[in-house]
């Protein structure tokens, strides 16, 4: 698995496949780049997890820079996850970068950086491109019990990967988990960032979505 994760993670290093996004390995950000698929993964990055969580993608050029690479741990989004992390008997911390392997892997659908702010759009293109060149891989190397997709984008990733048929991220979200050819079961839930649980998926809601979470990991 050490072998296949750093062959990816090389091959991520070089791919320049998406105008618009910057590679974390540029010359101009190489310094707070590291030997794992993305940032997220330098959080939680176990290759035996149970659970892996996709989300859309990391961020952008400039929080890059001012968090030398790593996340800003204060972040709202962050604080919800972890409470529904707990809800599912995930004994995880994202208050804190722990290097002991939790059961848990992070990444996204996008490993590059965008540009224009965290909350900047996001192309098909990108999207389609990392699916098929990386998230898949991801995936089949860690050979988890359960991934879950969080948001619409990271749903539509992990269907283009695997050929799955896509639905509505709400039917999908209501609908039973479905299986992946690795022997993972794909469950699909809604972004947890403060706009999502203020507009579409409150946070009462969100906890009883993740139960689909814990009885596939049980």
């Amino acid at each position: 698995k050490i072998l296949q994760y750093q062959k990816i993670v090389q091959n991520r290093k070089q791919c320049r496949a998406c105008e618009g996004l910057t590679n974390p390995s540029d010359p101009k950000l190489a310094h707070f780049d590291s030997n794992d698929i993305g940032p997220w993964s330098r959080l939680y990055g176990d290759l035996d997890a149970d659970l892996m969580i996709v989300g859309q993608d990391w961020g952008d050029v400039r929080y890059f820079l001012a968090n030398q690479g790593l996340d800003n741990l204060a972040n709202p989004t962050m604080r919800t996850l972890e409470k529904l992390l707990r809800s599912v008997g995930m004994d995880v911390s994202l208050s804190k970068y722990n290097p002991e392997a939790k059961g848990l892997f992070l990444t996204n659908a996008i490993l590059c950086l965008k540009g224009g702010g965290l909350q900047a759009k996001v192309q098909p293109s990108w999207v389609t491109n990392c699916a098929t060149l990386f998230l898949k891989a991801q995936i089949e190397i860690v050979r988890p019990r359960v991934v879950v997709s969080l948001g619409q984008q990271a749903y539509r990733a992990i269907c283009l990967a695997f050929r799955l048929r896509r639905q509505t991220l709400r039917t999908a979200v209501e609908a039973p988990s479905t299986p992946l050819q690795t022997g993972s079961v794909l469950v699909p839930v809604y972004h947890c960032g403060t706009r999502v649980l203020n507009t579409h998926r409150p946070l009462e809601t969100q906890f009883t979505d993740w139960l689909r979470v814990r009885e596939a990991l049980r």
